[in-house]
């Protein structure tokens, strides 16, 4: 849903379902970090939406849009400034076309041919007004893609001297070849439109545009463009670039920065790049730039009494930056206001806090005032985020009531009886916070965002364990609803399976607790114990009185996605959902230290508590996971003999292969060698006597979990004369895709717990 400018009308579409394998052989570049349809110039994967139609909520009327081609699917939906059109794109054979639908006819027609350039993502066009548009195209005359060189030579790179650490990024560029490929997709050239006439013209240079940005005026743009050498070590994102200042007719007025690849940050989170950096306009202004600065030089180890400062500029941006706010802690985000009120976040990962000051924009040399400092661990003191709204030119400012008294917050509502999200507002006066709404039982209601700078309406999500999400338009005050959807239960098959949220305690007192589904035959202490399959991924805490902190409502609708363990209800299994797997490291201990002994404590007291209350046959628990789940799932069948086997899908086994941190860890190899070891569940392949079954991508994209990670694992299980199965599914990503391959994949799963092997 894409509500309009007038708010009584909204855009809505259908997103279509899983695709088959056929639909993911489409052809595919992987370049500096990027999945790239070579034949359309769009992201590899990207189906769209049908069956676009606009709702009337005055009305009740729902029209279909007129004169698109059928069984057509569609990307890129944007409303006009004023209301009056709708922009989207339609997916063609040869790539994206731009098309106009006017919003009281609905007949669409296209703006240009299929010629739209969205290598990088991303929307491909921006709004200038109401009549006309900027849209990125392909440079008209390139010449075609260079063709694979018949001479083969060496690939050959060389060290910098300069000491930095980057994660096991994938997809990177390795040969000239492949920067002549990046450079021909990823070139563009920016047009202005008129769909009231029809006419286009050049805007600007063509180049490669990774960032384009509109000052709430119009009158200039920030432009982000990527600059040779290309980098082999790290992704497009993170290659050399400029920031530029544009004219409304896309002359370049200044030059901001020309920043250096990013290949040599320090190796703690939280470390940034010395250079200008997070460039934004703000939002409350015609033309004012803001950035921010490191003053610690980019290293959160250096101890530092300003971390980060914020600078500005004024058109027509030649002049000395003008300095501004200074924080303690490193930038994390902006929330524009009015000249006396804009929120600053900053934020530090060692402790876990994220500050929320007050501060006033109009008045630089005014001291913020903190409004919340808060672990972000401790879910239940969470006091919500301040909320914004967007305005017709695109910018958000934050939503105030009572003439500008007063902000507004949303929340999860998180506590140990479960989850019940609220709005409260907070007195910029007398900093004190009222309760205007909260979800309350039967339901599990979200309050998602307010339409406009009038506060009265939100969208508001409702469901019930047995009612899937349905969307809501209400009034704050009088609780008037306009109900949008009315979505059908989407497997009523497993409508009466069961929910319990389960709690209890690990040995050395760690509050846990995990979402049980039983079938619905299934009665406590009548029916004989059930085979289980427990599933989960593993969460690092710096504060044992967190980690067992409840995030979940026992109202909410039960999600039976095929990709989690759900579909097993259907089978005749318990399942133990997202049973909880705290990995606590308090104080100067890091959490990895300790990683296997607590995976041990955790999975002990989810076996030991269903089995007590009778819900699970011992002999028949399996274990499993995905991703950093998968790498638990291997090493609970290395050190415990609690399970009769495991499922472990697209994850990481031999930690040297991620030699430069992964999850939560810091560190790199050559600093903690004997951690990285002891956490590589291949080194102890020869302890995993229990049948794993590893199920992986063939083109698994992710950082750190290549294939060859399965690969290797199966292959020393092989070796050692243990049971295991290894299935890869052919054109898949770290997450799985395809109907078919998903399908398969629950056969595997299935097959796999039933001990019924199959060739």
């Amino acid at each position: 849903m894409l509500f309009g400018p007038a708010r009584h009308l909204i855009l809505m579409a259908d997103r279509p379902s899983y695709p088959s394998i056929d639909e993911l052989r489409e052809p595919k570049l992987k370049l500096a970090g990027r999945q790239i349809n070579p034949e359309t110039y769009s992201p590899y994967g990207h189906r769209g939406y049908w069956s676009p139609r606009l709702r009337n909520l005055e009305t009740g009327e729902v029209q279909p849009f007129v004169g698109v081609p059928a069984g057509a699917t569609f990307r890129a939906f944007s409303w006009s400034p004023n209301g009056t059109r709708i922009a989207f794109c339609l997916n063609t054979p040869r790539g994206l076309q731009l098309w106009s639908c006017p919003s009281d006819t609905l007949v669409c027609r296209p703006l240009g041919g299929a010629d739209i350039n969205n290598s990088l993502g991303g929307l491909p066009y921006d709004f200038v007004d109401d009549e006309r548009m900027l849209v990125k195209r392909r440079i008209k005359g390139l010449s075609p893609p260079p063709l694979e060189p018949e001479e083969i030579g060496p690939k050959v790179q060389a060290t910098s001297g300069q000491e930095g650490s980057n994660r096991t990024y994938t997809n990177l560029l390795e040969s000239q070849h492949d920067v002549n490929l990046f450079r021909h997709y990823a070139q563009g050239q920016l047009w202005m439109v008129d769909w009231t006439t029809g006419t286009e013209k050049k805007w600007g240079k063509p180049g490669i545009i990774s960032g384009l940005h509109s000052s709430p005026s119009k009158a200039y743009y920030l432009m982000t463009l990527v600059e040779e050498p290309f980098s082999f070590n790290v992704p497009y994102e993170k290659f050399a670039d400029r920031v530029e200042v544009l004219d409304a007719d896309g002359n370049t007025l200044q030059v901001l920065a020309r920043r250096p690849a990013m290949e040599h940050l320090p190796p703690a989170f939280g470390s940034v790049i010395t250079q200008r950096r997070r460039f934004t306009w703000r939002s409350d202004h015609p033309a004012q730039i803001y950035w921010t600065e490191a003053q610690d030089g980019g290293d959160p180890r250096v101890a530092a009494e300003t971390r980060d400062q914020l600078f500005y500029l004024n058109a027509p941006f030649t002049g000395e930056p003008q300095p501004s706010v200074k924080l303690p802690l490193r930038f994390g985000a902006v929330r524009w206001g009015r000249g006396d009120l804009a929120l600053v976040l900053d934020w530090s990962w060692k402790e876990r806090r994220q500050v929320t000051r007050r501060w006033w924009p109009d008045q630089p040399e005014k001291t913020p005032e903190v409004i919340h400092d808060h672990n972000w661990e401790d879910e239940y003191g969470d006091p919500g985020s301040f909320t914004s709204i967007t305005l017709r030119n695109d910018h958000t400012v934050l939503l105030t009531r009572d003439g500008g008294k007063k902000m507004v917050l949303l929340g999860q509502g998180h506590a140990e009886t479960g989850s019940q999200p609220f709005i409260d507002t907070f007195d910029l006066e007398t900093k004190q916070t009222e309760r205007l709404w909260q979800s309350s039982p039967p339901f599990f209601e979200r309050p998602l965002f307010f339409l406009d700078e009038h506060p009265d309406w939100f969208i508001l999500a409702r469901e019930q364990v047995t009612e899937r999400p349905n969307y809501f338009l209400r009034h704050l005050d009088s609780g008037t609803e306009i109900q949008l959807t009315d979505f059908e239960h989407p497997y009523p098959q497993l409508r009466d399976a069961k929910l319990e949220k389960v709690k209890y305690t690990r040995e050395d007192g760690v509050q846990l607790s995990g979402d049980l589904h039983t079938p619905f035959d299934f009665v406590r202490g009548k029916s004989s114990p059930l085979p289980v399959l427990m599933w989960a991924y593993p969460q690092e805490f710096k504060d044992a009185e967190k980690a067992g902190q409840v995030t979940t409502s026992p109202h909410q609708f039960t999600r039976i996605s095929p990709l989690s363990p759900l579909p097993f209800l259907a089978a005749g299994f318990a399942v133990f959902d997202d049973f909880a797997m705290p990995i606590v490291g308090e104080g100067e201990e890091e959490p990895n230290e300790t990683f296997i002994e607590q995976v041990q404590m955790n999975a002990r007291a989810a076996v030991e508590e269903l089995v007590g209350m009778g819900v699970a046959d011992a002999e028949r628990i399996f274990v499993g996971g995905h991703s950093y789940g998968a790498f638990m799932t291997a090493h609970l069948l290395a050190h415990t003999d609690l399970f009769a086997g495991g499922i472990a899908r697209s994850g990481a086994y031999n930690r040297t292969l991620t030699p430069f941190g992964f999850q939560a860890e810091e560190r790199s190899f050559w600093e903690v060698p004997d951690t990285y070891i002891k956490l590589s569940p291949f080194v102890h392949a020869d302890k995993i006597d229990a049948p794993l079954l590893l199920i992986h991508g063939e083109e698994d994209a992710n950082s750190g979990t290549y294939p060859v990670q399965s690969k290797r694992l199966f292959a020393a299980l092989n070796s050692l004369g243990k049971r295991a199965r290894l299935c890869l599914l052919p054109y898949e990503d770290h997450s799985y895709a395809a109907e078919e391959s998903i399908l398969h994949m629950l056969w595997e799963m299935e097959r796999w717990m039933l001990g019924e092997e199959a060739g």
